[in-house]
């Protein structure tokens, strides 16, 4: 915890611990954070939470509670400590891989997972606590949507985000698991899309609406 720094998630008024040498939360963390909907009396898990910035959030909605599962014990160390800290709601933090986590079906998922495929990365890539948040090497993409599924309660949401170059596989993945894709919303920089979040809903019978584009140039 010697790499510790206090800085702020979203707003000012959303202080939160990082560590340094961690992956840190970015712009799509923040994305995700604000695409999710919430209700009151959720209970809501983020699958690789990493310091819990996305929870910082989301804890601040009228919830019942939520749970962070993060595989890397330095990283869930930190959420533990944001948790304890800032969270207004109880809050559980799992040291676990969500393949192993045996938890009562919830209402909404979040994940910011890792994007890039271990066939696409090089193989003298090290392996450090920031790759570990952007290569499958622990959760690949088939893995996280059936372990949203088979976590949530029907009728549950799961919001995550994504790439682009990706989709085929994600609404291919998503159908198989009994997921109806509800929204999408694309995010670009440069004019290129670079970030796609995705709302889907177990069991659902609902129809898909393509939200505005995000421009990321605009948001600095």
């Amino acid at each position: 915890m010697s790499n510790l720094e206090l800085d702020y998630f979203i707003d000012r008024d959303l202080p939160i611990y990082q560590n340094r040498e961690h992956f840190r939360f970015n712009t799509d963390s923040k994305l995700l954070a604000q695409f999710a909907h919430v209700r009151r009396d959720d209970v809501v898990l983020d699958i690789g939470t990493n310091n819990g910035a996305i929870l910082r959030y989301l804890d601040t909605f009228p919830i019942e509670k939520s749970y962070g599962v993060e595989i890397i014990p330095e990283a869930c160390e930190l959420a533990q400590l944001n948790a304890d800290t800032f969270f207004r709601h109880p809050c559980t933090i799992l040291n676990a891989r969500i393949q192993d986590v045996q938890i009562d079906p919830v209402d909404v998922i979040v994940s910011n997972p890792p994007y890039f495929t271990l066939s696409e990365t090089h193989p003298e890539t090290k392996m450090d606590l920031r790759q570990m948040g952007r290569i499958e090497k622990n959760l690949t993409l088939q893995e996280l949507i059936f372990h949203a599924s088979r976590l949530l309660k029907s009728n549950g949401r799961f919001y995550f985000i994504h790439r682009p170059e990706r989709l085929n596989d994600i609404l291919k993945l998503l159908y198989a698991h009994r997921f109806q894709l509800k929204t999408m919303q694309i995010a670009y920089h440069h004019q290129m899309a670079k970030s796609v979040l995705f709302e889907a809903v177990k069991e659902g019978t609902c129809n898909c609406t393509v939200g505005k584009p995000i421009d990321l140039d605009r948001l600095g």
